[in-house]
């Protein structure tokens, strides 16, 4: 991860302290996921009993009694991910599995950044004003993530830093 050298920069009344990237991440996706009890847990005690640590889990509104479920995982272990993805999809009859080893994730941090409206508005504005789509979202208290092609997360983290600590 990068860290800004810029100082901290008020917006709105909250501090926005850091924008940080990460391009060692890759995507996966399990598609048309059955809804019902215990499937998650399943699949994430099979990439358990692997060592495939994740990260930012989403899992996607029901549409038809299905669901799509990603993760994050480290580029290096992307292979024992997809692996463990298929068997589990297999066996619950799911749509498949996907995944994209060309992302990185830019994260803007700060205290109560995410509580604050205007500071989504202002990543995802400035982000939109670059060209840079967006692939994935998480937010915590303290942060906002978003997954965006490798191709765009240096761009992305310039315009961040511009906007947020300059």
């Amino acid at each position: 991860m990068s860290k800004a050298a810029d100082e901290p920069k008020a917006f709105g009344g909250q501090t926005v302290d850091s924008v940080t990237c990460d391009h060692n991440v890759a995507k996966v996706a399990i598609l048309g996921v059955p809804d019902v009890p215990g499937i998650a847990a399943r699949l994430f005690s099979r990439l358990a009993e692997r060592d495939v640590k994740v990260g930012m889990i989403i899992q996607s509104i029901m549409r038809g009694g299905v669901n799509d479920i990603a993760f994050l995982v480290r580029r290096d272990i992307l292979g024992k991910a997809i692996e463990a993805c298929r068997e589990v999809a297999k066996e619950i009859g799911s749509q498949g599995v996907t995944f994209d080893a060309e992302i990185g994730r830019v994260t803007v941090t700060g205290p109560g950044v995410s509580e604050r409206p205007e500071v989504p508005y202002q990543v995802f504005s400035t982000l939109a004003q670059e060209g840079i789509n967006i692939d994935m979202i998480s937010s915590t208290n303290e942060s906002i993530t978003c997954v965006v092609e490798s191709s765009d997360v240096e761009r992305a983290v310039e315009a961040l830093r511009r906007c947020f600590l300059s």
